[in-house]
Formats: C-alpha cells, sequence, structure tokens
C-alpha cells in the first residue's frame, strides 16, 4: 500500500464490513440467519476493522517517521559536504603556504651561498692584495738601495742581441742569448739591468725612435715573463738611430746597429762591504 494515496486506509474499513451490500428486506427473508449468526458477524466485522485501522495507523506513522529522518538526515549531508570542501580548501591553502615557505627557504640558502662566496672571494683578494702589497714593499726598499748606494755598482756584463730590418721579433738565438744573463743574475743579491734599443739609419727618426723602444720592450718582456727578473730592477730607453755602429757604413754596419744591448751592474753585498 502506498502512503500517498489519499484515503487508502479509509477503502480498508469500509470494505472490511461485509464486502457486498444486502438488501433491506435480506432479514425478513431470512430470520433465522440475522438471528442466529447476527451478533457473531458483527463481531468479526468490529475486529476486522480495528485490525485494518491498526494497520493504516502504523503505515501512516511509518511513512511520517521516515520522511522526518529524511528531512534531519537531508541538513547533515549538506553539512558535512560544507565541511568536506572547507577541509579541502584548507589543506590546499597550506601546502600552497608550504611550498612557499620552501621556495622561500631555498632562496635564503642560494643567498648564503653566495654571500659565502663573496665572503671567501674578498679573503682571497685581500690575502692576496697584502701578500702584493708585502713585495712590493721589499721590492721599493731594494730599489731604494740601489740608488742609494748607485756609485758602489759596476758593470758586470754586457750582451747585445740583434733584429731583422725594421722587425722587434726575437730569434731563437737571440734568446738563447738573454737566457745566459737570466742565469748569470741568479746568483747576484744586488744588482740592476739597462736595456738600450737602438736602430739603423734606415727610415725618418720618429719611426726609429719607436722602433728601438719596441725592440727594449721585447727584451724585457722576456727576462720578466721567462726567467721573473724583477721589472724594477730593469732601466730601459730606446735612443733610435743614435749611437751607429761604424756611422753605419755598409751592410755589415746597419745589421750591428739593429740592436739591443743588455748590460747588468752588480755590487757587492752590503754586509761585506760595510767590513770593508
Amino acid at each position: 500500500m502506498n502512503c500517498s494515496q489519499n484515503g487508502g486506509w479509509r477503502a480498508i474499513v469500509i470494505s472490511s464490513f461485509g464486502g457486498k451490500r444486502r438488501s433491506p428486506d435480506y432479514a425478513s427473508r431470512h430470520p433465522e440467519l440475522t438471528i442466529v449468526g447476527g451478533d457473531r458477524k458483527m463481531s468479526k466485522a468490529i475486529l476486522s476493522a480495528t485490525i485494518t485501522l491498526a494497520v493504516g495507523t502504523l503505515f501512516i506513522a511509518g511513512c511520517a517517521t521516515k520522511n522526518y529522518v529524511k528531512q534531519s538526515i537531508t541538513p547533515v549531508d549538506q553539512k558535512i559536504d560544507q565541511v568536506d570542501k572547507s577541509s579541502q580548501s584548507r589543506d590546499s591553502s597550506q601546502v600552497a603556504d608550504l611550498n612557499k615557505t620552501n621556495q622561500a627557504v631555498d632562496e635564503d640558502e642560494k643567498k648564503l651561498s653566495s654571500t659565502t662566496e663573496i665572503a671567501n672571494t674578498a679573503d682571497n683578494t685581500s690575502k692576496g692584495a697584502m701578500a702584493k702589497s708585502n713585495q712590493n714593499t721589499k721590492d721599493i726598499n731594494d730599489l731604494r738601495s740601489v740608488i742609494a748606494n748607485i756609485d758602489d755598482y759596476k758593470p758586470a756584463n754586457q750582451t747585445v742581441v740583434h733584429f731583422g730590418i725594421a722587425k722587434d721579433t726575437l730569434t731563437k738565438d737571440e734568446k738563447a742569448k738573454l737566457d745566459d744573463v737570466a742565469t748569470q743574475i741568479g746568483s747576484q743579491a744586488r744588482y740592476f739591468i739597462t736595456v738600450e734599443g737602438f736602430t739603423d739609419q734606415t727610415g725618418d727618426a720618429a719611426f726609429n725612435d719607436r722602433l728601438s723602444r719596441a725592440r727594449a720592450d721585447q727584451v724585457i718582456s722576456y727576462l720578466v715573463g721567462s726567467h721573473d727578473v724583477p721589472v724594477y730592477r730593469i732601466h730601459m730607453v730606446g735612443l733610435g738611430d743614435q749611437k751607429l755602429i761604424d756611422d753605419g757604413k755598409g751592410k755589415k754596419a746597419r745589421e750591428a746597429s739593429r740592436r739591443v744591448e743588455i748590460t747588468v751592474y752588480t755590487a757587492k753585498p752590503l754586509t761585506a762591504a760595510a767590513g770593508n
């Protein structure tokens, strides 16, 4: 039976009172049936109606209870959905915040590493600058010693290297001569070197001046770069076509004039000089 059918239980009660109707003169025509079984039939009808009414009441109550439960559960389900969505949103927000925090930590670590690297570089640079400063101080003191005692220095050795026409390139043989110069000064405590560049008379004076200095620079670069000769101990000058060999007359004179003269000056150690 469907709870939504109106008057359902009424139909049950009415149909329980005898089913088919009888005519009013049925009792007058059958008095023996009315007198003998009337009370019994009436009792059965009332009992049937009572049972039917009770069943209908229970059915209606069941339908009402079901609707009540449904109405009560629906808001709870909606509240659970809202709580679940809120929890998911909060979790997503927390995950996003955690990712941002991790990213910030990574950036801080990178900055710290960069700062540490910069600090280490600065420290190494400072140490290098201090070492360079100490070396420069020593070099200056040595140079002051040379200048203060210039009269103590005497020429100890002179070497001449030659160049091609209008060239400032050292050949293999000329480099070997400079190697010998470096070997000679290796054991000297007090010395300095003069480097004088020359040309022949070919070409104009301005060109010859530049060329003579370029030749002298090549000699200095080789001594300093290949043999670590302190540059402050070297004195250089370019004299162009001055001081020609045999006045530059003839091919051999011109070849001899295209040259650089390297002179090593030495002095006795200061302790030995003091003992004298």
